[in-house]
C-alpha cells in the first residue's frame, strides 16, 4: 500500500468513523460459513497455507452475509470477481 499505510491510531480512527456511518453494518459469523469457506479456498488447494486463507475467509463471510466485499487488496478483489462475488476497491 506504499504511502497509504496507516498507523494503528489512524486505523482505529477509520474504524470509529465506520461505526458512526449508518451505511455500515456489522454481522455475526454466518452459520453456514464452512461450506463457503471451503469453496473459496479450493483454488488454493495445492498451495501452502498463507494469507490466502484469511482472504478466503473474508470472501466466504461476505458471500454468506450477502455483502459486497470491500478491500484494498487487488488480489483478493480479483479472486472475489473470479468467484462471481460482488467486490470493490475504494478510491
Amino acid at each position: 500500500m506504499g504511502d497509504r499505510v496507516l498507523t494503528l491510531r489512524q486505523a482505529w480512527h477509520v474504524y470509529d468513523r465506520w461505526l458512526d456511518d449508518p451505511r455500515v453494518d456489522f454481522y455475526p459469523e454466518p452459520r453456514e460459513i464452512d461450506g463457503a469457506f471451503r469453496q473459496t479456498t479450493a483454488a488454493f488447494g495445492e498451495a501452502h497455507a498463507s494469507k490466502s486463507v484469511g482472504d478466503c475467509y473474508l470472501l466466504a463471510y461476505a458471500k454468506q452475509s450477502g455483502a459486497t466485499l470491500v478491500t484494498f487488496d487487488a488480489a483478493l478483489e480479483a479472486h472475489a470477481r473470479r468467484q462471481g462475488h460482488p467486490s470493490m476497491i475504494p478510491h
